[in-house]
């Protein structure tokens, strides 16, 4: 039983925190998109995120808005001319060459454009999974909307993140702190029963 309750800490903060995520979604989801669900968003940012800190953290958000401009160019470069082999858009593959391109150039300035490439690389990822969710960047109100949603609930991801590794630390900290306390019990009582067994 007691390896059970030891096992279950991580599961019992993850699930209760997910669990609220999914309030706050209900809540929220309906208002930007009808019958839309933004859950996989914050899951997918809790994931990449987990075991950060709040400064990794806040970097790779920094990097989302410009993955977002790097996916519209991608997007709109893709329809300037109509050219394509064996139904592949040639405007397409140039798109997608000359930004990932740039991406990955600007990231041997490690110090700055390094340290946001997740984040970058997440929001091209998070703005082209918007066009399945009728949040494709056709017009500038749509734009803000999904660029929106993605920091939104990039937000919620890495604060689910934070909380779950900050709170599994602190039980795991005072668990630690009543076993160690136990043990040094155990141990004054065995010492206290061995002076008593020499007296005698």
């Amino acid at each position: 039983m007691k390896k059970f309750f030891e096992y279950s800490k991580l599961p019992i903060i993850v699930g209760i925190t997910a669990a609220i995520l999914y309030c706050i979604d209900s809540l929220i989801a309906p208002s930007i998109s009808f019958g839309a669900s933004f859950m996989w968003i914050a899951f997918l940012a809790w994931t990449l995120t987990s075991g950060l800190k709040l400064k990794e953290m806040f970097i790779i958000w920094l990097g989302l808005p410009i993955g977002f401009v790097f996916a519209v160019f991608m997007i709109y470069f893709s329809q300037t001319f109509e050219l394509s082999l064996l139904n592949i858009s040639i405007a397409g593959v140039i798109g997608t060459l000359i930004a990932n391109f740039i991406m990955m150039y600007f990231s041997n300035l490690k110090d700055v454009w390094g340290k946001l490439l997740s984040g970058i690389f997440l929001g091209v990822a998070l703005s082209f999974s918007g066009i399945g969710i009728s949040l494709s960047p056709n017009t500038i109100e749509n734009s803000f909307i999904l660029l929106g949603t993605i920091l939104l609930y990039c937000t919620f991801g890495m604060l689910c993140a934070f909380i779950t590794s900050y709170l599994h630390s602190i039980w795991k900290r005072n668990s630690d702190l009543f076993n160690n306390n136990s043990i040094i019990k155990d141990n004054k009582s065995k010492q206290h029963e061995n002076s008593n067994n020499k007296i005698k």
